[in-house]
């Protein structure tokens, strides 16, 4: 099971530090927009809104909606998407657990989904919450994510392996489902634990590092995702666009 009390303790304390280090979410909320049917939405709901990258991204698309709800487990989130959207409407809360009372024409979610104990449960959810004709669209990440981290520190990550999510997303008829990989490099492993802390993708698990760990990581970095004297961690993004057909 996924700590969500962990989840909710890193992202706050990774907000004013998440902008300038969520450099794959970034490009994923930008390419998420753009895979949006050119249509307007009456009433939209963000999912895990955090800072608002996703947000931002599609205000300045100048998606054309009537109402923004905006949603995260981390309250301190409000904050932010309010100076984007002034007249949004934030729903504090965890997107697995919460009740939502009216249907939606878009639902959109940028890496959120991952964190959530059943991620089909939750997919089910939101399409269900989604007005006849509307659009659920999301990102999330499959099983080859952050691989290098799981092996080095000997953890199973909770990340969907993808024929999973493929078979998850696929009766749902999906009008996109794209899967990519992603290499960030670093100078060394300590910028990567701190990339992954500014982010808060270090969100699932507990774990503390003595000057010993530190260099054993380093050196394990080193000898086995080293390039060109760089050494890399992969993000494994998946892009998901539904229609929520009635036959």
């Amino acid at each position: 099971m996924i700590d969500k009390s962990l989840i909710k303790k890193r992202f706050s304390k990774s907000l004013k530090t998440y902008e300038d280090n969520a450099v794959i979410q970034k490009e994923m909320a930008e390419k998420l927009v753009k895979l949006l049917p050119d249509k307007f939405y009456g009433d939209v709901l963000e999912a895990g809104c955090a800072t608002g990258v996703l947000t931002r991204k599609l205000t300045e698309q100048k998606i054309k909606y009537n109402n923004y709800y905006a949603n995260d487990i981390v309250e301190k989130s409000k904050n932010y998407i309010e100076k984007l959207i002034p007249s949004s409407v934030f729903i504090h809360g965890d997107i697995e657990n919460i009740t939502l009372d009216k249907k939606f024409d878009l639902i959109i979610s940028n890496a959120c989904i991952q964190w959530c104990n059943s991620p089909s449960n939750v997919i089910e959810s939101l399409h269900n919450a989604l007005k006849d004709n509307g659009i659920f669209a999301f990102t999330t990440f499959a099983d080859k994510n952050l691989y290098e981290i799981s092996e080095i520190f000997q953890i199973q990550t909770q990340y969907t392996p993808l024929e999973q999510l493929k078979q998850c997303i696929n009766k749902y008829n999906p009008l996109y489902f794209i899967e990519e990989e992603k290499r960030i490099y670093f100078n060394s492993a300590t910028q990567i634990l701190k990339h992954l802390k500014y982010t808060g993708v270090n969100s699932v698990t507990e774990y503390r590092l003595t000057k010993s760990k530190l260099q054993d990581i380093e050196q394990k970095f080193s000898v086995k995702f080293n390039k060109d004297g760089k050494v890399f961690i992969t993000y494994n993004p998946v892009y998901v666009v539904i229609k929520k057909t009635i036959y």
